[in-house]
């Protein structure tokens, strides 16, 4: 699968869609985009860092719970924020209602595939990979993504 601008990667049992608004390939690399839902009491990410990336980002409905560096805060529709380089942190949704939110990430890198190749380990196993899978995958996107 190759990320391009209006692609969708839905994944119907957790409830997650992501549509990219742009790709490293339409931006010469400065960063990638994308409309990013997180439905009601949905899962939690992992408390992770972007050793060398910034995100930006803009609740456009709904509400999300924010930890970043030890600090917890609801971001609220409207609500922007940013994540710094090395910065921990991890988002959720809480709330009764589903949440979206503008996601841009710069440098590009290569998280547009690091999203794709996430997204195809989850379809080929039936939705519900066992977490050593996705593991090994974001594994090979370490200057995208690491734990902690």
């Amino acid at each position: 699968m190759r990320p391009e601008p209006g692609l969708v990667l839905e994944n119907p049992a957790s409830g997650t869609r992501t549509t990219f608004t742009a790709t490293a390939a339409s931006t010469d690399g400065a960063y990638v985009e994308v409309e990013s839902t997180y439905p009601p009491h949905g899962p939690r990410p992992p408390v992770h860092h972007h050793p060398s990336q910034t995100e930006e980002f803009t609740v456009l409905t709904g509400a999300l719970t924010v930890v970043r560096d030890g600090e917890t805060f609801v971001a609220e529709q409207g609500t922007s924020f940013s994540v710094a380089p090395g910065q921990r942190h991890q988002m959720f949704n809480e709330g009764d209602v589903e949440a979206v939110l503008r996601w841009r990430t710069s440098p590009a890198l290569r998280t547009d595939e690091m999203f794709c190749a996430v997204w195809q380990v989850a379809h080929d196993h039936d939705w519900r990979p066992d977490p050593a899978d996705v593991y090994e995958v974001v594994c090979g996107f370490a200057a995208e993504f690491q734990l902690g």
